[in-house]
């Protein structure tokens, strides 16, 4: 062979390892594609499709319209062309801004950017807080992992659209797989089990039943050692995942759900909480079982809930809670409510929520408010006349892009319901780091509040 030749044959080969290197994944048949965007990847300088849905909006005060995802899987930076089909591009930009991902406008309706590797993006061809049609893209690492077909209990749901039910009861040592593809309509519940896992990249879907109604999502009772991972959740009525028992994982999960009391995971006692995208119309992560992790996870806030809850009247002793390395790229709060703000609690029972870590955090379009930790009587809670607190809270290295406009409201309900030893520090809000608590702007009460403490660290070496 011609040394010529060689390079060519070379060549090829190489091209199709880097081609083989990415997967898109197929769109059922009896689902339309997304009438705003076009999805085309440029992998080697060969383009492909990737399938884009839209949901639209359900509730009146939902601030999106649309919310348009692709979904699709790499092993190496990707290079992206986006065509819009119903608006011309002014503006192209793209969260989180800390992989600082430049858009490039080829013309009114073209851009292109290249992204980094797997995670979760946010396209955007809007500026402001309210953003009406956002694009996106959910990447996942490739190879995709797949259960052997040979493993024991395994449901495998193929390409299409399956009707599974608002009652797909699971059972111990059971492994459901979507595969890409895969789209059901249903909820999987499950009670006193344990050792059961559901995985894939295929949609659950909650479109079939109206708000608050049926079962969570993915709702297990007293289970242990569950793992749910890679799958997208859409059309929450109520919570995405709702577990408790102990010994529970999260992972890439991508969850959407425009109604009121759409949250994302509540989880049991030690559980994880990892590379997860929230849009959720209500607190994204329940921060209310001992030894919780949550990380590497974006969130987009939507006009309920908190990114991070606290404390809703949990009963008993709960400690030792980690969140780190988190994006928040947009909270859209509209109202002034206790349960608006991105780190909240409203702790209205007997129990004691002590021991969190939150660190390295970013938060991008926030104009409402950072913290409302609070001890008080609500309609949701056994309110005890003689105890119940939050505690040993730490904040570290906390970035806020804009300025919020309301106060921060850190306040204990009486002196036998105290907030008590709470850390600030490098706590940075449209480019000032608080060195005080009036830097913090605080509504408090020093009677029933203890050991506020803002500082400014010097920088780790």
């Amino acid at each position: 062979m011609k040394k010529k030749e060689l390079i060519l044959c070379l060549l090829l080969v190489l091209s199709l390892h880097i081609s083989a290197q990415t997967l898109t994944y197929p769109m059922p048949h009896g689902r339309q594609a997304s009438p705003l965007y076009k999805v085309t990847l440029i992998d080697n300088g060969l383009p492909r499709n990737s399938p884009v849905y839209t949901d639209e909006a359900r509730w009146k005060t939902n601030r999106c319209r649309t919310t348009s995802w692709s979904n699709f899987a790499t092993a190496h930076p990707l290079k992206i062309r986006v065509t819009t089909l119903a608006q011309k591009i002014d503006t192209c930009h793209i969260l989180p801004r800390r992989h600082r991902i430049k858009c490039r406008v080829v013309n009114d309706s073209v851009a292109e950017f290249t992204l980094p590797g797997p995670g979760h993006y946010s396209v955007e061809f809007e500026q402001g807080i309210t953003i009406t049609h956002p694009l996106l893209l959910f990447v996942d690492s490739h190879p995709l992992h797949e259960p052997s077909p040979s493993s024991p209990n395994l449901i495998t749901f193929e390409a299409g659209i399956h009707h599974i039910g608002d009652n797909f009861r699971l059972q111990s040592n059971q492994t459901i797989f979507l595969k890409p593809g895969a789209y059901l309509k249903g909820q999987f519940t499950a009670e006193n089990a344990e050792n059961i896992t559901i995985t894939g990249q295929g949609i659950l879907s909650g479109e079939d039943y109206p708000a608050r109604s049926h079962n969570h999502m993915i709702s297990m009772k007293n289970c242990n050692n569950i793992l749910i991972e890679g799958i997208t959740i859409i059309n929450a009525p109520r919570y995405c995942v709702s577990l408790n028992g102990t010994n529970q994982i999260c992972r890439n999960l991508k969850m959407m759900g425009w109604w009121f009391s759409t949250d994302g995971i509540g989880i049991g006692s030690n559980g994880l909480i990892e590379d997860c995208f929230f849009k959720v119309n209500d607190d994204a992560i329940k921060l209310y079982r001992s030894n919780t992790i949550a990380r590497r996870c974006v969130i987009w806030q939507m006009e309920n809930g908190a990114p991070f809850q606290i404390g809703w009247n949990m009963p008993g002793y709960n400690s030792n809670f980690h969140v780190h390395d988190i994006d928040i790229i947009r909270v859209e709060h509209p109202w002034d409510n206790p349960n608006e703000a991105v780190f909240d609690a409203i702790h209205g029972s007997e129990g004691t929520m002590t021991q969190y870590l939150y660190e390295n955090i970013r938060i991008d379009n926030c104009e409402h408010r950072l913290f409302h930790l609070m001890t008080r009587p609500n309609r949701f809670g056994k309110w005890d006349p003689a105890k119940g607190e939050v505690s040993n809270l730490i904040f570290r290295n906390i970035e806020c892009y804009t300025q919020p406009r309301l106060r921060n409201i850190i306040m204990g309900h009486d002196t036998l319901h105290l907030v008590k030893n709470i850390q600030l520090e490098n706590i940075k809000v449209n480019g000032k780091v608080w060195t005080s608590p009036e830097d913090a702007n605080l509504i408090t009460n020093l009677q029933t509040t203890q050991g506020i403490r803002v500082k400014k660290s010097p920088p780790e070496e």
